[in-house]
């Protein structure tokens, strides 16, 4: 059961990236944030609008506030952990969760100080489960929609956003080499199927143009490895090797000998005995 819950958390989601979607998402639930307060007055509500309708306001502009912060300024700071081709339901969980404290906090400071003598006073752990209960359904619809609409767009089950996003998104890794003579390897991100190591040396194997190509460059797998670490498609499975779990076909053996075979390449990669297998699962 745990296990089966890591693999469903490790799915690839959709991460909404698009300027428009991101603004209906910050705008639209603001704006249901105040007309909840305003229609259906939870918590003793009424009393603010009496006293001053206009403070209810502040409510849903600082929900708006605080998921604009989510959605255009945290993905600035942290762009190695919003990326749209690692996007999984556990980091969209995490990323909800954040965004609900942040919601939450904001808007706590504006209650103490401007609106908790017309009401009962709240600490915060009390403000935040009130936040949650109020905030809770107008997100999750609105994600629900915008799941809805992309896999109408792109006609997908599930099982296949990762290799649509794989093709919209394009991104590079510069690999450079220790010998200063040799030109750095730029390749697609999504081009590197695995990395061999052999010594003070790596083989790098890749997709170019449907073919599979190699390059053997001065260079650790160790380094190799530091410079792919912010991209969690690839994993280092044994001391020899670093694969790209987009192009694993399949893993065979038990805990004792474990197997990957790739898809574009007649090759098997041997796995650690130490190595979790579930990190292998994307």
């Amino acid at each position: 059961m745990i296990e089966q819950f890591k693999t469903w958390c490790n799915k690839p989601y959709f991460l909404v990236d698009k300027l428009n979607v991101k603004l209906s998402m910050v705008l639209g639930v603001g704006l249901f944030t105040y007309l909840f307060l305003f229609v259906f007055q939870p918590y003793g509500i009424n009393k603010v609008i009496n006293a001053n309708h206009f403070l209810i306001v502040g409510y849903g502009f600082l929900v708006s506030v605080s998921l604009f912060i989510s959605y255009f300024v945290l993905p600035r700071l942290f762009p190695f952990y919003f990326s749209v081709k690692s996007w999984t339901i556990q980091k969209e969980a995490l990323f909800l969760l954040a965004s609900f404290l942040l919601i939450s906090t904001t808007n706590y400071f504006y209650h103490h100080f401007f609106v908790a003598h017309y009401l009962p006073n709240f600490s915060f752990l009390r403000f935040v489960s009130v936040v949650f209960s109020i905030g809770i359904f107008p997100v999750f619809i609105i994600i629900f929609l915008v799941e809805r609409y992309l896999y109408r767009k792109h006609n997908l089950e599930p099982t296949k956003i990762i290799e649509t996003i794989r093709k919209e998104k394009k991104e590079t890794v510069s690999i450079p080499s220790d010998n200063i003579k040799e030109a750095p390897l730029v390749l697609d991100i999504d081009a590197i199927i695995y990395a061999q190591s052999n010594n003070n040396y790596t083989t790098i194997f890749y997709l170019e143009h449907q073919k599979v190509k190699k390059e053997l460059m001065r260079i650790t797998l160790k380094k190799v490895a530091a410079i792919l670490e912010k991209h969690p498609q690839f994993v280092r499975c044994h001391r020899s090797y670093l694969v790209n779990k987009n192009e694993i076909l399949k893993v065979e053996g038990n805990a004792r000998s474990l197997q990957v075979y790739l898809k574009p390449i007649d090759h098997v990669v041997p796995v650690s005995r130490s190595f979790p297998k579930e990190r292998l699962q994307y």
